[in-house]
């Protein structure tokens, strides 16, 4: 017991933890997003800073305890100076600059007085070190078990044997269409398009009309979040009736793994369809295909991520954006990221019709769903606050119902322009005329509230964009109001002869933070 005592009076982890910390709780507030391989080059970098303040500290005093704490305490305020910051900046409304400059004399007094009394008065820092030490650790351990729990959640526990579900093999010797799926994240119906946002869709519509499509004009979708939406989409069924592991699910995690070993994706496998995806920030791009186009540089080597860019504007680097370059770097670096995701995943499906074979080709594009990144024509859109995948209120609350709207338009015509030449392009060089279903997973968000159905116009969300091309054009099976549950439902069913009875089609709000605790929605109908 004594050496343990002495291990935290005399140990120099402090700073170190304290650098550690803010990382690993930031994760924790975005991990619906995130990999876990996301927070390793913060990681090294915040353990750097700490050395090099740690090490400078110590050439410049010569005693190793005190810079301990001097580090310990530098490190902790330079990552609270962003939280800091925001909220006086919102309590006394002084503005980013002035409530920076505020906090930063702040935290320089404090910790002028730190260090005033670490050289001039306290003669035994052994105490103060252990409390450093102990409020550390706690704080780590709290913070880490969360962090565990989460990734043991996520681990690959599942076996795709373990569901039970009959495959259908068609025997054919007729050339096969290609499958293209291709989710716009966040497109709404044109009629939702017109009363809420003030935007006349009609021409994109008609565009897909005389391509030759089926636009079904009265479709909503399942549910109002990305991966309970895709998930109950690719296995053709309502997620409450789903199963993983012998139960419901109930986690993030399992959907991710549901997506991956989908029913749609067993039956095109036995088919021998291979399947093509396209990487991106979220979490549902199958990178289990068998053709996955990816970011080509790796975690260390790219440049500054979404998730850095977050951990920059919560540290006292926030300062850094006030200069040209840096800002650059630091906060327009992540959206152009974006920005090559989008257009590369338009400009990678064009390739597809290329490949030899039967192809199912998945593409989730987030667009347009913020950030808005795209002016009308494509033009580049400038931002001074991080990246974030924020929707709904979350995004309001930074900015405003207005800004939402008026970006939203503006995006939307970009992607609809891209969507259109893409489209042209398969259709003219698939050898055999390809299936393609374009989608919306929900509806946009300027009237969605995470927290509170009542607060939220279902109609708006629940609105999608669910158009089909079938190379017969033969659409009987189809009808406006279908909903993704039924998507491949009639699609297998008229090209791979399966017997999937159509499903009603339900509509389902959840929370952000509890996305399983659903409500039906019976009415969808657009306010008077």
């Amino acid at each position: 017991m004594n050496r343990i005592f002495q291990f935290f009076e005399r140990g120099l982890f402090a700073p170190f933890l304290f650098a550690v910390l803010p990382i690993l709780q930031l994760y924790l507030l975005n991990l619906d997003e995130l990999a876990f391989a996301d927070t390793v080059r913060a990681l090294l970098v915040s353990l750097a800073f700490a050395s090099l303040v740690f090490g400078g500290l110590f050439v410049f005093l010569r005693d190793a305890l005190k810079s301990a704490l001097i580090a310990a305490l530098l490190v902790f305020l330079f990552f609270l100076f962003g939280d800091l910051t925001d909220w006086v900046s919102k309590t006394f409304g002084l503005g980013p600059a002035r409530s920076g400059f505020a906090v930063f004399l702040v935290a320089v007094a404090i910790l002028s007085v730190w260090v005033w009394l670490l050289l001039r008065r306290v003669k035994n820092p052994v105490a103060f070190n252990l409390y450093f030490n102990l409020l550390g650790v706690l704080l780590l351990a709290n913070t880490g078990v969360q962090v565990a729990k989460h990734l043991q959640e996520n681990e690959l526990s599942f076996n795709p044997s373990d569901r039970v579900m009959t495959v259908t093999e068609v025997a054919s010797t007729a050339p096969r269409p290609d499958i293209y799926y291709i989710i716009l994240d966040g497109y709404g119906r044109q009629d939702v398009l017109e009363q809420f946002y003030n935007f006349d869709n009609s021409s994109f519509i008609d565009g897909l009309r005389e391509r030759g499509f089926y636009v079904a004009d009265q479709a909503s979708s399942n549910y109002i979040q990305t991966m309970l939406s895709l998930t109950s989409s690719f296995n053709m069924d309502y997620l409450q009736d789903l199963t993983i592991n012998g139960k419901t699910p109930d986690n993030r995690a399992e959907l991710i793994e549901l997506l991956n070993f989908s029913e749609l994706r067993a039956v095109l496998t036995k088919n021998g369809y291979r399947t093509v995806s396209f990487e991106n920030e979220y979490k549902a791009t199958l990178p289990t295909a068998d053709v996955y186009y990816s970011n080509d540089a790796s975690r260390l080597t790219q440049s500054v991520s979404a998730f850095e860019s977050i951990v920059i504007d919560h540290s006292f680097a926030r300062v850094l954006n006030y200069i040209p370059f840096f800002h650059r770097a630091l906060t327009e670096m992540p959206y152009e990221t974006h920005r090559q995701y989008i257009l590369s995943a338009f400009s990678e499906l064009k390739e597809t019709p290329a490949l030899d074979g039967d192809y199912f080709v998945y593409a989730h594009i987030i667009a347009p769903h913020p950030p808005f990144v795209f002016d009308k024509d494509g033009a580049v859109i400038a931002h001074d606050e991080p990246f974030t995948l924020f929707d709904a209120n979350y995004y309001i609350s930074e900015h405003s119902r207005g800004g939402y709207i008026a970006g939203y338009r503006k995006q939307i015509q970009y992607i609809n322009a891209l969507t259109l030449e893409t489209i042209d392009t398969i259709l003219a060089e698939s050898e055999t005329p390809p299936i393609i279903i374009l989608q919306g997973d929900h509806g946009p968000g300027a009237y969605l509230h995470w927290g509170s159905l009542e607060a939220t116009v279902p109609s708006e969300r629940f609105g999608i964009l669910n158009a089909y091309y079938f190379p017969d054009q033969n659409y009987e099976a189809l009808y406006p109001s279908i909903s993704p549950v039924n998507s491949f439902r009639v699609t297998l069913n008229q090209y791979f002869q399966t017997d999937y009875a159509a499903l009603p089609d339900l509509h389902y709000y959840s929370r952000w933070n509890v996305p399983f605790d659903f409500i039906e929605v019976t009415d969808l109908s657009l306010p008077k």
